[in-house]
C-alpha cells in the first residue's frame, strides 16, 4: 500500500535484527561489557547486476507546489535532491495529471490536483474533446512540474519517464479523476481507452517539445489492482482489473506507433511485487510485448524474487519505481529510526529484487501534513509547508532519511553495478568501469558493531586508504578517518544506530576460483522438499525426478558451466549436464528433459539468488523456472518448470560432490 494511502510498512523490529546479525558475544575483556562478536560479510564480485541507472523521484504533488515558488528558494530544493552536492538523483518521473471539471468544488490536499492537458475553450457538451482539435489542448498546462523536468535536467538528470494516475474527468465514470464511486470497479469510461490513450501521447509530446525532456518511458496505469481509490478521495488514482490494464497498454502502444513515438511503455507500476505477479500472469503474449519495462513498487515486499525473475525470462528491464517509509516514530528531524527503516529497504530492494532504477515516491513531502495535529509521520526526504504565508522564507526541513539516501545516492552512481553480499544489513556495489567498490552498511542495532569484509572475490584488492562516511544521530554523511585493508580483509567498527559508506578503490575484478557456484559436480537440493534432482535411470529419457540426496550417484550430480567464462553478470547463462549421461537440462517442447549439449537457449538457464545461497533457475528460452511440480515433498516425484510463483519449491541449493579418494 502506498504512502499515499497513509499506511505505515512496518519493518523488522530493530531488536530482532541485532539479534540475527550480532550472533553471540565474545568474552568479556578486561575493560568491562561483553562485546558483540564480529560480523563476517563476504562479497561477491561474481555477481553483478545489471549497470544501475539511478536514483530518483516521483515529482507529482511537491513539484506542482513548489516549481511555482521564488526562484531561489526553488532552486535550493532542485539542488538538494538532484544537485551534486546535494543527493545526486538523476531520474524523474512526471505525473500526467489528468484534471478534474473546473465546476468541480476543490476537494484534494494540496498539490495533488495536477493539471490536466486539456483546454475547454466553451461550455461542455457530450463529447466535446478532440485529440486532433488543437484548441482542446492546453499545450503549457501544469508550468510548476515542467519547471522541475527543466531544473532536474540542468543538474544532472538523464532519466525522465511519464506516468498516470488517472484519466481526465470527462473520461471517467464518476466525474472525478480521484476514483469510482465503487473502488472495486474501473473508472476510464469503455468507450474512452482509445481517447485516453490518445491523450497520454498528446501530453507527452506537448511536454516534450516545451522542455526539451525526451521521456526514456511513459506507465499508463498506477497501482491498478487494489481498492485505494474512491470518488471524492484526496488523490488522483483509478482501479483497473487486469483485462483493463491489458487493453489500455495496447491501445496506448497502438497510439504511439500512429503518432510516431517510440517511447516505452512501462507497466505495471503496482503497489507491491506479489501483485505485480498476478497481474502479470494474467497479460497474454501480445501485451507482454507491447510492455519495454516492467515496473514494481515496494510498499508491501513480500515475493521481490516473482518480478525480479519474470524480469530475467522476459528479458525486460525492471524498476522499483515508487516507494517511501514514514517510520514507527512521531514527525522528527533528528531521530535515526526512520532513516533506518528507510535504508533495509533501499537494501532489501536492490539485492532481492534487482532493479535497474530505485525511485522513491515525492522527495519532497507536506511539513503541516506531517506535524503531530495531523499525519504525524516522517514522509519524504525535506519537509517544508505546501501552503505556506510566505513561500521565499519558509524552512526546508531534512530529516535523517534524506542523508540516509545520501549514504547510498552519492557514492552508488549510474554505471554500478550491485553485487551479492552474504549479510542482509550490507549492500555493494561495483563502482562504474570497475574502478573499485563501494560498501553500505545499516547497524539497526544500540550498540557498536565491528564488520569484518570478506575480499577475497576480487581479483586485485591494494592497501589503497578506504573512505569512510557516516550518518548518525550527530553526523550527517560525514567523513571519519580512512581505514585500511589487511591482506583481503577489512575490519571496521561501526557506531550504534547508524549508515555507514565505504570507498574502496583498491578492490577490482573478479577472482575466477572464488565466483560461484564453484566447478565441479553438484547437487541440485530443493529447499521446499529437501530432496535433490535426479536423472531417470538410464539418464536419456526425459523422467527428472526428485530423491533423498545421495552424493556418489551421478544421476544426481550436476556440472553447471557459466556459458560464457567471464560473463559475470546476475543474468549469465549455465549450461547444467547430467553426471551419468553427460546430457543437458533443457525445455523441449514445453516439457523438462534431458538433451544432447548445444548452444540453444533451451538449454541455458539463468541462476539468481539474493547472496543467501539460494537460488532459482530461469530458463532462457521460456522464462519458466526449475520445479517440483505440485510443491511435492514425495520421493520421485516429478521435476519440471512453471512460471514464478516465489515458491521454495523453485529454490534450490548446490552441495557440492566430494571427491572420490
Amino acid at each position: 500500500m502506498t504512502r499515499r494511502h497513509w499506511r505505515t510498512a512496518l519493518t523488522t523490529s530493530l531488536t530482532a535484527a541485532a539479534l540475527v546479525v550480532c550472533g553471540g558475544a565474545l568474552p568479556p575483556d578486561s575493560a568491562g561489557p561483553e562485546r558483540p562478536a564480529a560480523v563476517s560479510v563476504r562479497l561477491d564480485p561474481g555477481y553483478q547486476q545489471a549497470p544501475f541507472e539511478g536514483w530518483g523521484t516521483a515529482l507529482a504533488w511537491f513539484a506542482n507546489v513548489t516549481g511555482g515558488w521564488p526562484e531561489a528558494q526553488r532552486n535550493r530544493l532542485a539542488d538538494a535532491l538532484y544537485g551534486s552536492e546535494g543527493l545526486g538523483f538523476t531520474i524523474a518521473r512526471y505525473d500526467i495529471g489528468g484534471g478534474d471539471s473546473p465546476e468541480t468544488e476543490p476537494y484534494m490536499r494540496p498539490g495533488a490536483a495536477v493539471p490536466g492537458h486539456w483546454n475547454r475553450p466553451g461550455p461542455e457538451a457530450p463529447g466535446w474533446w478532440d485529440p486532433e482539435n488543437p484548441d482542446h489542448w492546453d499545450p503549457y498546462a501544469d508550468g510548476n512540474q515542467r519547471w522541475w523536468l527543466r531544473a532536474a535536467k540542468a543538474r544532472g538528470a538523464d532519466t525522465f519517464e511519464a506516468f498516470s494516475n488517472s484519466p481526465p474527468y470527462f473520461m471517467t465514470s464518476s466525474g472525478l479523476v480521484s476514483g469510482a464511486v465503487d473502488p472495486l470497479q474501473d473508472n476510464l469510461r469503455p468507450d474512452h481507452y482509445e481517447r485516453f490513450a490518445a491523450y497520454l501521447a498528446g501530453a507527452l509530446q506537448r511536454v516534450q517539445n516545451s522542455t526539451n525532456v525526451t521521456f526514456s518511458s511513459v506507465s499508463p496505469v498506477n497501482e491498478p489492482g487494489t481498492a485505494y481509490w474512491r470518488a471524492g478521495g484526496r488523490q488522483e488514482g483509478s482501479h483497473w482489473a487486469a483485462d483493463s490494464q491489458a487493453r489500455m497498454i495496447t491501445a496506448l502502444r497502438t497510439e504511439l506507433d500512429r503518432s510516431g513515438l517510440r517511447t516505452p511503455i512501462a507497466a505495471m507500476d503496482e503497489t507491491d511485487p506479489d501483485l505485480f505477479r498476478a497481474n502479470w500472469e494474467r497479460y497474454g503474449r501480445t501485451v507482454r510485448s507491447a510492455i519495454g519495462r516492467l515496473n514494481t513498487h515496494t510498499y508491501g515486499t513480500k515475493g521481490r524474487s516473482g518480478p525480479r525473475d519474470i524480469a530475467k525470462g522476459t528479458h525486460t528491464p525492471l524498476w522499483m519505481s515508487e516507494v517511501d517509509v514514514g517510520g514507527t516514530v512521531p514527525q522528527s528531524f533528528t531521530d535515526m529510526s526512520p532513516a533506518l527503516d528507510f535504508a533495509e529497504r533501499i537494501t532489501d530492494d536492490l539485492t532481492q529484487l534487482e532493479p535497474r532504477a530505485w525511485v522513491m515516491w515525492q522527495a519532497v513531502e507536506d511539513y503541516e501534513n506531517m506535524t503531530p495535529a495531523h499525519e504525524n509521520s516522517n514522509w519524504g526526504l525535506i519537509q517544508t509547508d505546501f501552503t505556506p504565508a510566505h513561500a521565499a522564507k519558509e524552512p526546508l526541513r531534512k530529516n535523517k532519511k534524506y542523508w540516509a539516501m545520501a549514504q547510498f545516492s552519492r557514492f552508488i552512481r549510474p554505471g554500478s553495478r550491485v553485487i551479492n553480499t552474504d549479510d542482509e544489513h550490507t549492500l555493494a556495489a561495483m563502482r562504474p568501469g570497475g574502478q573499485g567498490a563501494v560498501v553500505v552498511h545499516t547497524n539497526a542495532t544500540g550498540s557498536d558493531r565491528t564488520v569484518d569484509l570478506d575480499l577475497t572475490g576480487f581479483r586485485n584488492v591494494s592497501p589503497t586508504p578506504v573512505r569512510r562516511y557516516t550518518t548518525d544521530a550527530t553526523r550527517n554523511v560525514h567523513r571519519e578517518s580512512d581505514v585500511s585493508i589487511t591482506g583481503r580483509r577489512l575490519t571496521v567498527t561501526l557506531a550504534p544506530h547508524s549508515v555507514t559508506t565505504l570507498v574502496l578503490p583498491g578492490a577490482t575484478g573478479v577472482a575466477p576460483e572464488k565466483a560461484g557456484p564453484a566447478a565441479g559436480p553438484r547437487l541440485l537440493v530443493n529447499d521446499h522438499s529437501g530432496l535433490a534432482l535426479a536423472a531417470s535411470a538410464n539418464g536419456t529419457g526425459n523422467a527428472l525426478v526428485q530423491h533423498p540426496p545421495n552424493r556418489p550417484d551421478t544421476a544426481q550430480q550436476w556440472m553447471l558451466t557459466r556459458s560464457v567464462s567471464d560473463d559475470w553478470s546476475s543474468t549469465a547463462s549455465y549450461q547444467v549436464t547430467n553426471a551419468a549421461s553427460g546430457r543437458a537440462l533443457a525445455v523441449s517442447e514445453g516439457k523438462l528433459a534431458l538433451v544432447l549439449p548445444g548452444p540453444s537457449a533451451q538449454q541455458r538457464w539463468i541462476l539468481s539468488t539474493s547472496g543467501d545461497g539460494h537460488h532459482t533457475l530461469v530458463n532462457s528460452a521460456t522464462g519458466t523456472l526449475l520445479d517440483v511440480t505440485g510443491e511435492s515433498t514425495a520421493d520421485g516425484a516429478p521435476v519440471g518448470t512453471y512460471r514464478p510463483t516465489t515458491g521454495r519449491n523453485q529454490s534450490w541449493t548446490f552441495p557440492s560432490v566430494p571427491p572420490v579418494e
